[in-house]
């Protein structure tokens, strides 16, 4: 099973954040690859919904599975709303085959965390391990961008890392789904990520930042949405339909309480497939 895989060491360093004085972040993620491909994640015989639901273990033909421990803002890191997207995605790729996303929060946040689902119409299921006990049945890698998986109905791994973080691996998992020729794929798009740090703010404070940007393909780009991470982030462009060789521009606020460093995401979305711009917003919360 390993051999159909070498090509995620390539697309996933494009999305990969690992830092290590002593290994690359290609050898940290080969390493995972080679110890995950093909390994059965477990499951106990029930788990509890955020909801209250209890559910036995998967059945689908393909599962994600994206684990999330309880340090920092778990809800921030979930990034629900670019979860429904993709899974939107998905379901017009899947034909009829069945996926389902399992989210596992090991975190006693159940009350935030049922607002979450609910405020954003989550597509899929988010358990509530706030004793971690899934996580110390299969002992989930360090790194978060390594804690997500796509199994396949036996729950045996068939790749990692986490789809909504970058377009090389949305576009990696919906062709292991779609069951495309997986020794040929040439996935060599690399994804266009703007960042910004706005270093020490206060808490409730409101911060602005505008990246200016270009269209630089030869037809009209059109944007379909613009889609933040969490409440806290508001992004807007400035105009809609942006001609071929034309400036605009993406206007990000952010306000938070939660003290402590921060990482936000924004997506705008285009029509006609054009490739998806992601933002990153960083800092530290801090009232001294």
């Amino acid at each position: 099973m390993k051999r159909i895989f070498p090509y995620l060491i390539i697309i996933a360093l494009a999305v990969l954040s690992v830092s290590s004085c002593k290994k690359s972040a290609r050898d940290i993620y080969a390493e995972a690859v080679e110890e995950w491909i093909g390994r059965e994640i477990l499951f106990p015989d029930s788990m509890m919904t955020v909801t209250g639901e209890m559910i036995a273990p998967p059945t689908a033909d393909f599962t994600i599975v994206s684990y999330y421990d309880s340090t920092g803002c778990t809800g921030c890191r979930m990034k629900l709303p670019f979860w429904n997207e993709f899974m939107n995605r998905v379901d017009s790729a899947k034909g009829n085959k069945s996926v389902a996303v399992i989210m596992i929060a090991a975190a006693d946040k159940q009350t935030e965390l049922k607002h979450l689902v609910r405020f954003n119409h989550f597509l899929g299921k988010m358990i509530s391990d706030p004793e971690d006990e899934i996580n110390r049945l299969n002992q989930f890698p360090n790194s978060t961008a390594l804690q997500t998986f796509l199994i396949d109905q036996d729950h045996r791994v068939i790749a990692l890392g986490n789809p909504v973080t970058g377009t090389n691996l949305s576009k990696m998992y919906i062709s292991l789904i779609e069951g495309e020729d997986r020794d040929s794929q040439q996935l060599q798009y690399e994804e266009e990520i703007h960042e910004f740090n706005f270093g020490r703010i206060t808490p409730e404070e409101k911060v602005v930042h505008t990246f200016r940007l270009h269209n630089s393909f030869a037809d009209t780009l059109k944007v379909r949405e613009v889609i933040t991470s969490c409440e806290c982030t508001e992004a807007s462009v400035s105009s809609k339909v942006i001609p071929p060789d034309s400036d605009y521009e993406l206007k990000a606020l952010f306000r938070d309480t939660v003290q402590g460093e921060f990482f936000r995401t924004i997506l705008i979305l285009f029509e006609n497939n054009k490739p998806d711009i992601q933002f990153e917003l960083s800092g530290e919360i801090n009232n001294q």
